[in-house]
């Protein structure tokens, strides 16, 4: 392999471990630590750039639902 090749692996590696990076921060930093990834997933993909008011106000039913029933 010639020094392209080590080139282009590097910077795909450093490519590949940015889209992680971002993918997790976007899962991590918007204060979802303790819900699932897959529901995070469907609020994101149904409500685009609301799912994040749109999530909230579904844990927020959530938890009064849970609440009335205790």
């Amino acid at each position: 392999m010639n020094i392209y090749g080590k080139d282009k692996s590097i910077m795909f590696f450093k490519s590949f471990i940015t889209t992680l990076n971002s993918n997790y921060n976007a899962f991590n930093d918007s204060g979802f630590d303790n819900v699932d990834p897959n529901i995070v997933k469907y609020f994101r993909t149904e409500y685009g750039k609301d799912w994040k008011v749109a999530l909230q106000h579904h844990l927020y039913k959530k938890s009064v639902n849970g609440k009335k029933a205790a």
